[in-house]
């Protein structure tokens, strides 16, 4: 008998996509549904916590409440939106100390309310394990949504921030490292709301989703999505600092920078004129613009590291599968 493991979350989520029919004018497959309002369209997107796959270790309530409204937001920015609100439903064992919730509804308010936004509503419930899940709304105009799909052979390929910490924080609680930074961007995640509403404006992206699962899984999706080959070359990936603290091996550090995931940063593509005007943005948001590689129309997604061309394999986290 196949099973979901046999699939894994993103063959899983295209089989269901077959069954329903969707009247979203952007339906399943991309980081929100767009739903047509006129001259704009109403962004939707849904996600969920469950202790044993998002809480680690050293993880409180305060940011576990920020964290599910934090990746919700993190598909808005994806899109370029601008969020209208978040609904939260919580499954809760009744032998959670009161102050538990209380301290989770305080993260889940002060995200909502550092990013412009605020907490709608929601539903409790009683469960045998710690479960939320979250609902974002957002909006963006028709000229300015980004997506998935859309980039042509000569694009640059782009991301913001840094990428790694995420994983180093995460290595940092599990060994005791104290890299209080890193363990901190793990737990309470930055969607990039103010970095994607400027590259919505810009007219210059050409598709963009975050990186929630890792560079490399993201790098495959946008391939995917666009029937494109993508061109990485890992010198130029900004690497957060405390991946070298992390890991003094250097494949130890590929793989935090490439597949761990959980920095929620964007992954774009724009056109290859605009690179100047790439940096002004930058300046712009007060956050760093990468140009990390180029879309090509070759046969598989590649990375360059140190002169040497390599398959770039699809390493990052994936739900129902266990990695190789």
């Amino acid at each position: 008998m196949k099973t979901l493991g046999t699939l894994g979350e993103r063959e899983t989520i295209r089989l269901i996509e077959k069954i329903i029919k969707s009247d979203a004018t952007i339906g399943p497959g991309d980081d929100c549904a767009a739903i047509d309002l006129g001259d704009r369209f109403l962004l939707v997107t849904t996600d969920m916590m469950v202790t044993k796959a998002h809480i680690p270790k050293g993880m409180g309530p305060y940011d576990i409440g920020w964290s599910i409204v934090a990746v919700n937001l993190s598909d808005i920015a994806a899109m370029g939106g601008s969020p209208l609100g978040v609904v939260t439903a919580i499954g809760i064992t009744r032998g959670h100390p009161i102050d538990f919730i209380e301290q989770m509804a305080d993260g889940m308010n002060d995200c909502a309310r550092r990013f412009n936004t605020s907490i709608v509503g929601g539903d409790t419930k009683e469960h045998e394990d710690l479960v939320l899940c979250g609902t974002a709304i957002g909006e963006v105009s028709k000229s300015g949504i980004l997506l998935r799909r859309g980039a042509k052979a000569g694009d640059l390929i782009a991301v913001t921030g840094t990428l790694g910490r995420a994983g180093a924080g995460y290595h940092s609680i599990k060994r005791n490292l104290g890299l209080k930074e890193a363990e901190d961007s793990l737990k309470r995640p930055w969607p990039r709301i103010r970095e994607g509403i400027v590259l919505s404006r810009s007219g210059i992206v050409t598709s963009c989703m975050d990186i929630s699962d890792g560079l490399s899984t993201s790098i495959f999706e946008l391939s995917r999505n666009s029937g494109m080959t993508y061109e990485v070359d890992y010198a130029k990936i900004p690497k957060a600092k405390e991946v070298d603290m992390a890991f003094h091996d250097l494949e130890r550090q590929k793989d935090l920078v490439l597949n761990f995931g959980d920095d929620f940063e964007l992954l774009f593509t724009i056109k290859r004129e605009e690179e100047e005007n790439l940096l002004k943005l930058s300046k712009e948001c007060g956050c760093p613009f990468t140009v990390i590689g180029k879309v090509t129309s070759g046969e598989e997604n590649i990375l360059i590291d140190g002169g040497k061309r390599e398959k770039l394999e699809n390493l990052g986290y994936e739900h129902f599968r266990t990695r190789q």
